[in-house]
């Protein structure tokens, strides 16, 4: 425990001063008595200053720390970030392996996960252990703290790392607003320091598919939240094919964000006169031996395959189902593996 005083002085007796100028001030701070002097009171004697003391307790709270099992130790579920890539994880590793583990794990306990270690910081460190198969960890372990606490410290700290990125404040943001641990969105603005409008702005970007938000978290430093709203704009009135298209612009450094929202107000400009039509490369048709037309299939340059049938009874429905599962997976089966990103 350390004591701080913190030392106060207070004159209690006026002080008769006679000065040249009545804006001067004493050594020592002190105001002058100037209203006893102008009545004509008697000078008043010199006071010793009655020193009031006041002592400040502060208690210094000291977290040691632990090793806790790897596999007791659960993910934060207010993690402020969603998008981690697996070359840092790696590096990361490798650094263990070198030099160890350098900085412990931030831990907390709640109730929703007995006997579990739950993550404030140190997501990418727990990766880092379990892909090394690490057994333990070293962990401070705080207790006490809230769902609010829970997401700060994380988003704080990631924010002086400078590893938080737009597209991970999207969905940390709307799941803790859908789960309650904010009221609504100025409650939450105020907790991080934004505004309402730039939170809602944000949190927009969640109607993005998953795949499009981890591109753009992959591009961080060519992609800002203002492409990636007016892909979203272009998404919600063009379709994914669109957007993608202009995201490679952004990525290839083709595209400003001018260029965007021009793009997002001509597709708003389509939208008003007609539904966006686009045209199939080739359609295949069926039909039933006595000739009855069953339907077709449509194949469309986008990559999308489109199937409809009618005038299937509903008890050969279900064996439809199944024999254009099974051709469907032989087919998969044969396909080539889709390089990561």
């Amino acid at each position: 425990m350390a004591t701080k005083l913190n030392f106060t002085s207070k004159v209690r007796a006026g002080m008769a001063v006679e000065r040249a100028s009545a804006g001067e001030r004493l050594a020592d701070g002190d105001v002058v008595g100037i209203a006893q002097r102008d009545a004509g009171a008697a000078p008043v004697e010199q006071a010793e200053p009655q020193v009031e003391v006041a002592a400040v307790v502060e208690t210094v709270t000291t977290h040691a720390v632990t090793r806790i099992s790897v596999d007791d130790v659960v993910s934060n579920p207010y993690n402020p970030r969603a998008f981690y890539s697996a070359e840092t994880i790696d590096e990361l590793a490798e650094s263990f392996a070198s030099q160890g583990q350098i900085t412990p794990i931030l831990v907390t306990r709640l109730p929703q996960f007995p006997g579990k270690y739950v993550i404030v910081d140190g997501e990418r460190r727990i990766r880092a252990a379990r892909s090394r198969g690490d057994k333990l960890i070293d962990a401070d372990v705080r207790e006490g703290l809230d769902n609010q606490n829970l997401y700060l410290r994380a988003y704080h700290a990631n924010k002086e790392r400078e590893e938080q990125t737009v597209f991970d404040d999207a969905l940390a943001w709307k799941k803790l607003l859908d789960d309650g641990v904010y009221v609504d969105q100025t409650e939450l603005g105020i907790a991080v320091g934004e505004d309402p409008k730039h939170i809602s702005k944000v949190i927009s970007l969640t109607s993005l598919p998953p795949y499009l938000l981890q591109r753009m978290a992959q591009n961080r430093p060519d992609v800002g939240l203002g492409h990636a709203y007016n892909i979203k704009l272009i998404f919600d009135r063009a379709g994914a094919s669109v957007a993608e298209h202009w995201l490679e612009q952004v990525i290839e450094g083709k595209a400003s964000v001018r260029k965007l929202e021009a793009a997002a107000s001509a597709e708003a400009g389509a939208r008003r006169v007609g539904p966006r039509r686009t045209h199939y490369q080739s359609r295949v048709q069926f039909s039933r031996p006595d000739g009855v037309a069953l339907g077709e299939l449509k194949l469309f340059g986008d990559g999308r395959a489109e199937l409809n049938l009618k005038g299937i009874a509903a008890a050969d429905q279900q064996r439809l189902a199944e024999r254009m599962k099974a051709v469907i997976d032989e087919w998969a089966s044969e396909m080539e593996p889709v390089a990561a990103d």
